[in-house]
């Protein structure tokens, strides 16, 4: 009956006979075929990195038959390998191989000595568990590989969004919910086809995507739909070389389709200049079917953090302009990324916020005051006249009040002039806080 022991890695030896290679008697032979056929070398640094073995992969082990107290591999030959090489560099035939195991073990803050493994009573025992381990699904029984749809919403779950199918996953079930794709349809989208176009950069701009990790775009929604649907039903036939979308494409391939489809004005002709961010929040329940994706109701979970959208301006801010100087100052705050133009973007709203106040405090009085902050008190005083809340007043009363004010003009003017590096949060707060005016302001002005 098998248990569970800690045992020394020393008294641990290698399978002479295991399945990976054909019956070797000596150890050295042994290392060196896994170091050059098994990728024991990942393995070992990937190891040394988290300073011991998966814990959900214990290794099986049976008595040795000569020496007395020792054990020998009968599964996980491979991390065995791994473990006495980091544990004696030494025992690698070769010098090159000897340095770079010195390396790991070098970098390693505890040496691992013990290991907890599963002892077998004999090979007898261990058989049906290591051929559980190694043969494959065996009808359900056995490990079942997760398919590159599965990979990428595990990804999804744990946050992560660098699984490379992530956002054709997301793609796929927007089309799906959208309908413009039918069940059977995306069965027969070969995932891995649709990440290869989305690679491409200039693939994904024709589609209207702003990124290769979310479902943002920079075009009309309907449009964005239009040319999803095409490139979906392009890709369903993947294995006809007289397609366009099939996974053997190369980049040369995947750039002519994407100017076919504008030349056949299948792709957005409108850029516009808020991002939209269309992803589908759905709870995906995997069935017998592996590709069987069922999307239910919305997720319930927490809302993302302003400071992580990627404008100053939020996406879902509309509004009317019809100054030409402002409206472009205004376009090109929503389009500008903060995180690569942060001086550009500080100037940009501190422009919008004087050449909104001047509009305003003329269209009233027929002049303006020059300083900035005495603009923003005649606007304070304008919208306190219409009836306006004075506590919903407050950031503006205190930018045109209090010189030492994050918000106060000359703060701005403090990134403008060079006095600061302004941060992508500082300039997604600084809108925020003074947006609820600006939107009174922009209503107001003719």
């Amino acid at each position: 009956m098998s248990s569970e022991k800690k045992i020394k890695l020393s008294k641990l030896y290698l399978d002479n006979e295991n399945p990976r290679h054909d019956p070797i008697d000596n150890e050295p032979e042994i290392i060196q075929y896994l170091l050059d056929k098994q990728s024991v070398k990942p393995l070992a640094k990937h190891i040394a990195s988290k300073g011991r073995i998966s814990p959900l992969e214990k290794i099986g082990v049976v008595p040795h038959g000569r020496v007395a107290g020792a054990y020998v591999a009968a599964e996980g030959n491979r991390r065995t390998c791994a473990l006495k090489l980091l544990g004696d560099p030494d025992k690698a035939p070769k010098e090159s191989d000897k340095k770079f195991f010195r390396k790991l073990k070098s970098e390693m803050s505890d040496p691992i000595v013990e290991l907890d493994v599963v002892v077998f009573e004999d090979e007898d025992e261990a058989e049906p568990w290591v051929s559980l381990r190694h043969e494959g699904e065996q009808g359900g029984v056995g490990t079942k590989p997760w398919n590159p749809e599965q990979q990428a919403r595990f990804h999804t779950k744990k946050g992560g969004a660098t699984n490379p199918n992530l956002q054709s996953l997301m793609l796929l079930e927007y089309a799906l919910v959208k309908e413009l794709i039918t069940k059977p349809q995306a069965d027969g989208i070969s995932l891995t086809t649709v990440t290869r176009f989305l690679s491409n950069p200039e693939f994904r701009q024709t589609l209207g995507l702003v990124d290769n990790k979310s479902l943002i775009i920079s075009v009309p929604q309907n449009q964005f739909d239009n040319v999803v649907k095409r490139f979906l039903l392009d890709a369903l036939a993947d294995d006809d070389e007289k397609k366009k979308v099939h996974s053997r494409t190369s980049a040369e391939q995947r750039r002519e389709y994407a100017k076919q489809l504008r030349e056949e004005g299948v792709a957005p002709t409108i850029r516009e200049p808020e991002n939209l961010d269309v992803r589908i929040n759905a709870d995906i329940k995997p069935s017998d079917n592996p590709k069987d994706v069922r999307l239910q109701g919305p997720a319930t979970r927490n809302n993302r953090s302003p400071d992580l959208r990627h404008k100053v301006v939020p996406a879902n801010f509309r509004v009317s302009i019809t100054d030409p100087i402002l409206k472009r100052l205004y376009d090109e705050l929503r389009l500008i990324d903060p995180n690569v133009f942060s001086f550009s973007s500080a100037y940009l709203v501190r422009a919008v916020i004087e050449r909104s106040s001047e509009l305003f405090v003329r269209q009233r009085y027929g002049s303006a005051p020059p300083e900035l902050h005495r603009k923003i008190g005649k606007v304070v005083a304008i919208l306190l006249e219409d009836g306006v809340d004075e506590r919903e007043l407050k950031v503006w009363r205190i930018m045109a009040n209090d010189k030492e004010s994050r918000y106060s003009p000359e703060s701005i003017g403090h990134f403008v002039h060079g006095g600061a590096v302004p941060t992508k949060t500082d300039l997604i707060r600084t809108w925020d806080s003074v947006q609820s005016v600006l939107a009174m302001v922009f209503d107001r002005l003719r």
